[in-house]
C-alpha cells in the first residue's frame, strides 16, 4: 500500500469532495488512455532500440499494471458517476451512482491508499473503496489532510521512490528517442576514415538533415525513412553513418562519393564521377580495387543507391567490397568531433569541432 491513515472521528467541519464529472472526467480518462498508448508504443520502440531480450517482458509487465489501473478507473467512474465522499464528526459517507453508505468512526479500523488510486476504508468486518484518483488534485490533498498518516516517513519515502522511478523512466525513454531521431554518439575504432577521423575519435551524428528513421517495430514490415522531414538530400562529400548490406548489427561511417544516376569509375588511382576526376583533398592513398574481388560499383549508380568509400582508401572496407548502399540504410550525418583522449592529454584541440 502507498499510505496508511487513521481516522479519529473528529473534524473541524463537514467536508464533501465530489468526483470529477462531465467534460473534466472524459478529459481525465482520455489523458490516461493516451499515457497507456504512449507506454505501449515505447515498449515496442525500446525493444528495437535496446538489444536486450527482456525488454518485452519487463515492458509488458509495466503495461499490464497501467492497463489494469486504467480499467479500474473506467469501472470506478461508471460506479461512482456523480458520487462523492463526505467526512464529518463521527462518520464517513461514501456516495456512488445508486446509494450512500455511512461508515461510523467506531467501525473504521484504518484507511489506506492503494496503487490503483483508491482510498480503501477498512472496517471491522468489511471494506469500502472510493476512487481517490477521480477527485481533483486539490481535493485529494484536502481529503487526506483530514486523516492522520500512520507512517509519515514511509509515505514520504514511497512517494520519492515513485517520483524517482517515473523521472528515470521518462528520461530514459526520452533519451532513446533523441538517440534514434535527433543525435547519437559514436566511437571510431578503426583507421578507415583517416586522416579526417582517427582511431579513438568520439563524435556526434545528427539525424535531422536527412530525415528521421522510424525503426521496424512489431506489426511493421520494414523501417520507415521520413526523408520528406529532412532538411536536404545527401550530397557528394557527406560523411554518413549507415548499416552496410552485409552487417545488420554494425554501423559504418564512410564518405558519399556518388549519387543515384551518377556514372562512377575508379582508374589511375582516383575516382571519376560523370567523366570528371573527383576533387578529394581528404583522401589518403590511391583509390583502386586492389584487395577486392570484383568491381561492384563501376558504371551507373542505380536509383535509391549510393557509393560510399573510406577516406583511407588503402585501408577501408567500403562500397568496393559490399557494393551499392541503399539510401534507406543511411542513419545520419557526422556532425561534431568532441573528444579524442590521445590528443586531449597532449593539449591538442585542433581537430575538435564541426566535421567536414
Amino acid at each position: 500500500m502507498l499510505q496508511h491513515l487513521r481516522y479519529g472521528g473528529t473534524v473541524a467541519e463537514r467536508a464533501e469532495f465530489p468526483i470529477i464529472t462531465g467534460s473534466g472526467a472524459y478529459k481525465f480518462l482520455f489523458v490516461r488512455f493516451g499515457y497507456l498508448v504512449i507506454l505501449i508504443y515505447s515498449i515496442f520502440f525500446l525493444a528495437v532500440a535496446i538489444p536486450f531480450e527482456g525488454t518485452y517482458f519487463i515492458g509488458s509487465f509495466i503495461a499490464t499494471l497501467f492497463l489494469v489501473r486504467f480499467v479500474n478507473l473506467c469501472v470506478m467512474f461508471a460506479r461512482y458517476r456523480n458520487g462523492r465522499i463526505a467526512v464529518d464528526n463521527g462518520a464517513i459517507a461514501v456516495t456512488d451512482a445508486s446509494a450512500t453508505v455511512t461508515l461510523p468512526s467506531s467501525d473504521i479500523t484504518f484507511l489506506e491508499v492503494n496503487p490503483m488510486g483508491n482510498l480503501v476504508i477498512r472496517q471491522k468486518y468489511d471494506k469500502t473503496a472510493f476512487p481517490l484518483v477521480l477527485l481533483t488534485d486539490e481535493d485529494q490533498s484536502k481529503l487526506l489532510d483530514l486523516f492522520e498518516d500512520m507512517a509519515p516517513k514511509k509515505t514520504a519515502l514511497t512517494r520519492k521512490v515513485i517520483d524517482f522511478f517515473d523521472a528515470i523512466l521518462v528520461a530514459f525513454i526520452l533519451a532513446m528517442h533523441i538517440r534514434q531521431y535527433i543525435v547519437q554518439a559514436y566511437f571510431i575504432p578503426t583507421g578507415s576514415m583517416e586522416d579526417t577521423l582517427q582511431i579513438g575519435d568520439h563524435l556526434l551524428v545528427e539525424k535531422i538533415t536527412f530525415g528521421p528513421i522510424i525503426p521496424r517495430m512489431a506489426g511493421m514490415k520494414d523501417k520507415v525513412h521520413l526523408r520528406m522531414l529532412g532538411l536536404r538530400d545527401i550530397k557528394r562529400g557527406d560523411i554518413i553513418i549507415f548499416k552496410p548490406p552485409h552487417e545488420e548489427n554494425k554501423d559504418f561511417i564512410k564518405r558519399c562519393v556518388a549519387l543515384p544516376g551518377d556514372v562512377l569509375n575508379i582508374k589511375n588511382g582516383a575516382v571519376f564521377v560523370n567523366g570528371k576526376k573527383a576533387v578529394e583533398p581528404y583522401v589518403r592513398g590511391a583509390t583502386s580495387y586492389r584487395g577486392f574481388s570484383d568491381q561492384k560499383i563501376e558504371g551507373v549508380v542505380p536509383p535509391g543507391k549510393l557509393v560510399v568509400l573510406g577516406d583511407n582508401r588503402e585501408n577501408s572496407y567500403d562500397g568496393r567490397g559490399f557494393g551499392y548502399l541503399p539510401i534507406s540504410e543511411v542513419k545520419g550525418k557526422a556532425f561534431i568531433l568532441y573528444f579524442n583522449w590521445d590528443q586531449i592529454k597532449n593539449f591538442d584541440f585542433s581537430r575538435l569541432g564541426l566535421i567536414r
